[in-house]
């Protein structure tokens, strides 16, 4: 059974083009009038970004190709198509709360241009910078690929999360990553049952550490990462009438 659960996820997103390195330009744009510029990702064709920058565009182009690349090693097929569009500011409650979001209704990501994310001071308790910014990008990368498995069947908020930060932290350069871990002690989660919708509410930044740092102790990660997205490891909080005690 857990096989074909597996199996299911590699194809349940469809198989997705990936250009050949060298036969590709990195990006190439196209004017779209009064939204700025509209990039094809090169690696990756079936993403855009609208941008009204060149420099946010490849960054997140960059981004959401680490993380498609990622999470293919694992098995773990991206949409057919991704739109990622970049804005002054998000809208609603997420406004000065987010860098970025991933919008199931719609199947497109929003993520704040990269101004806006140097007005807001930092994240990660790190301060702004183009890496940072384009690791956001991967993270809402990863959102919408788990998003495109679990169409059919609720996800925890948890498992959601968890995989979008460990795309977040293995697809950062690694003086990035080292700096940031610096800022944030601890061992990470000591048991799967502490990756729960509470810890995550709790503190957004500190259960990102520690997924990663839990991720990294797991014997078979491909394996694992499967098994979260698949709803094995985390149950939604009504299935679970112990997670408000954790």
């Amino acid at each position: 059974m857990r096989r074909t659960t597996f199996l299911a996820l590699h194809l349940a997103c469809g198989a997705v083009a990936t250009a050949a390195a060298g036969n590709v330009r990195a990006e190439q744009q196209v004017r779209v009038d009064g939204a700025g510029l509209t990039h094809v990702c090169g690696e990756h064709p079936q993403v855009t970004v609208q941008a009204m920058t060149r420099a946010d565009a490849e960054a997140a182009c960059d981004g959401a190709s680490r993380s498609l690349r990622f999470l293919a090693r694992a098995g773990i097929d991206g949409p057919a198509s991704m739109t990622i569009e970049v804005v002054p500011e998000l809208p609603g409650e997420l406004a000065s709360r987010a860098v970025g979001c991933f919008v199931r209704e719609t199947k497109r990501i929003l993520l704040l241009s990269f101004s806006a994310f140097q007005a807001g001071g930092g994240w990660f308790r790190m301060p702004p910078s183009r890496d940072l910014y384009r690791a956001a990008a991967s993270h809402e990368m990863a959102h919408a690929v788990v998003a495109c498995h679990s169409e059919s069947r609720r996800l925890a908020i948890a498992a959601h999360e968890y995989v979008a930060y460990v795309v977040f932290f293995a697809t950062m350069d690694a003086p990035l990553r080292a700096a940031l871990l610096l800022k944030f002690p601890g061992a990470g989660f000591k048991s799967a049952g502490q990756i729960s919708d509470i810890n995550h509410i709790v503190d957004p930044n500190q259960f990102g550490v520690d997924s990663w740092r839990h991720y990294l102790r797991t014997s078979d990660r491909e394996v694992w990462l499967r098994k979260v997205i698949a709803g094995e490891v985390v149950p939604e909080v009504s299935e679970d009438p112990g997670a408000s005690s954790r």
